[in-house]
């Protein structure tokens, strides 16, 4: 099984929220706050309370790119 399919450890660094609009073609990332998958989950959570219109989840932080 890949490690990413698997649970995540709350104490798993390198993680951040991202979103998406319920009713817009929007999304986006948080990429100034990289955290634990625990407290990226919490503040997931709390942003989805918060706003309705928008769907909230902790992902892994992208990678760098760096060309060839």
């Amino acid at each position: 099984m890949s490690a990413g399919l698997g649970p995540h450890k709350p104490t798993e660094p390198g993680y951040i929220v991202a979103w998406r609009s319920k009713n817009q073609f929007r999304a986006g990332k948080y990429l100034d706050e990289v955290m634990t998958y625990g407290a990226a989950h919490d503040k997931a959570e709390t942003l989805s309370a918060k706003n309705s219109k928008l769907t909230f989840w902790a992902e892994h932080e992208p990678q760098k790119f760096e060309p060839h």
